[in-house]
């Protein structure tokens, strides 16, 4: 079963996202961190339940990875905006993956790890339609 996990805003530098989504929602974002394996970086809004906003964008000190960026970001440019969501899948690595995700990866940020279903060119199915799937595991 999929359960709502958070809302993402991509931007094409965290600042220029950062400052829309404070703009628009007149609260502060907190730093996340950076995502090693696809180069980003993040800034977080805590919502009820556990449920959150990130605005993420290409970390410039990142490095390219030898693979595609998540959520289809090495091909965004533009405004920031709204341009998915990802749900929260139990079991994520033995479940068939819906047609478009490749594989799961598992990743590791500090204290937290997470697996995330990822696709051979990093946009989600169904032209980025379909949710992002993470499994937080027991973090």
């Amino acid at each position: 079963m999929y359960e709502f996990d958070h809302l993402v805003i991509a931007a094409e530098s965290l600042d220029a996202g950062v400052a829309w989504a404070e703009e628009r929602l007149g609260v502060s974002l907190e730093v996340g961190g950076q995502h090693l394996r696809y180069g980003t970086h993040n800034a977080l809004l805590g919502l009820a339940d556990g449920l959150y906003l990130e605005v993420i964008a290409i970390d410039p000190a990142g490095g390219k990875p030898a693979h595609a960026r998540w959520f289809g970001l090495d091909q965004f440019s533009g405004d920031p905006r709204l341009i998915t969501w990802v749900c929260r899948v139990e079991g994520l690595t033995t479940r068939p993956l819906p047609a478009g995700f490749g594989a799961v990866v598992g990743l590791t940020r500090g204290a937290l790890s997470w697996d995330m279903a990822e696709s051979d060119d990093g946009t989600l199915p169904f032209d980025q339609c379909h949710p992002g799937l993470i499994d937080w595991g027991t973090t």
